[in-house]
């Protein structure tokens, strides 16, 4: 069995003069997951694509698509490949069907029922023979879609293909994106910075921040503190007490108090123990409530309340 991943960066960079865009990332893509990228703004997530797709030079590092080097032996590496930067490319006076068509003549030696294919696909059999012009956004994404699965690339990555979709546009491009990646093991690549649909969406993210990688998490464990605790609320009548006492009984964590709350991480075995000191000491308990950070939570964290694009 294969175990090589679908895509390596191996020390990624791209400078510009002196200053660097992206600074040696380095991670890898396994086949069959959705995989995210998240920055603040300017943190380099489209540069490092463009570099991942060959359109822009790499300064230093590898991309490796199935241990292909990308800057080496470009042409065999994009053959893995699909990808829309920014707006699919479409001619609107042509209906659909013509585009693909269209891009078909351009790939050597594809069967033309792969048009048939892509198109039950991304679900568009009803509106595949009407114009593109009339087509909205939501239609057109999946008309971009199908054109990047045409060659039936095992890798697929898009830069912020939310971009402009309501809400429905936006489930139904997850709910193909994912269908994918379970059903065809191919490995899908977004950057968004809508972090609730990342967090639906992607198996594992990168957040990565002035170029430089943060963290690779998967989805799972981004609400989660490093050992596993979930975050405690604890409302209360005394909060100055209760900060006092469950800083006695864990003094390793970090306890926060607002009007009527007091919060800390806490395992979820330790929960009982909180609140048996808490009654212990004659505060008066009204709710208790155990949660994952969400991944909006957990991002600010890392990146330092950074805006996010």
């Amino acid at each position: 069995m294969d175990e090589q991943p679908a895509m390596q960066l191996r020390g990624l960079t791209k400078r510009v003069g002196n200053k660097t865009l992206v600074d040696h990332l380095t991670f890898d893509i396994p086949k069959g997951e959705v995989f995210g990228f998240l920055g603040p703004n300017g943190a380099g997530k489209t540069t490092s694509i463009r570099m991942m797709v060959g359109l822009i030079s790499i300064s230093e590092g590898q991309v490796l698509v199935h241990g292909v080097d990308v800057a080496k032996d470009f042409s065999k590496a994009m053959q893995h490949v699909g990808c829309i930067v920014e707006n699919p490319e479409l001619y609107k006076y042509l209906t659909g069907y013509e585009n693909l068509r269209h891009m078909a003549r351009m790939t050597p030696g594809l069967d033309p029922r792969r048009i048939d294919e892509v198109v039950a696909l991304v679900g568009l059999q009803n509106r595949i023979h009407d114009k593109v012009k009339t087509y909205s956004l939501g239609m057109r994404q999946r008309l971009g879609l199908a054109q990047a699965l045409l060659h039936e690339p095992s890798i697929l990555i898009l830069d912020e293909p939310t971009n402009g979709l309501d809400p429905a546009g936006i489930r139904e491009l997850r709910d193909h994106l994912r269908k994918l990646a379970r059903e065809q093991g191919m490995a899908v690549i977004v950057s968004s910075h809508l972090l609730s649909e990342m967090e639906l969406m992607c198996d594992r993210v990168a957040v990565i921040q002035q170029g430089k990688l943060i963290q690779v998490e998967r989805m799972g464990d981004m609400g989660l503190s490093g050992d596993g605790a979930l975050s405690t609320s604890f409302e209360v009548d005394d909060v100055g007490t209760a900060e006092q006492v469950l800083r006695q009984h864990f003094a390793a964590q970090v306890v926060t108090s607002g009007e009527h709350r007091v919060t800390l991480p806490l395992m979820r075995e330790q929960v009982p123990e909180a609140v048996a000191a808490l009654t212990g000491e004659g505060v008066r308990l009204f709710e208790v409530k155990s949660q994952r950070k969400t991944l909006e939570e957990s991002f600010l964290e890392m990146t330092g309340d950074e805006t996010i694009a």
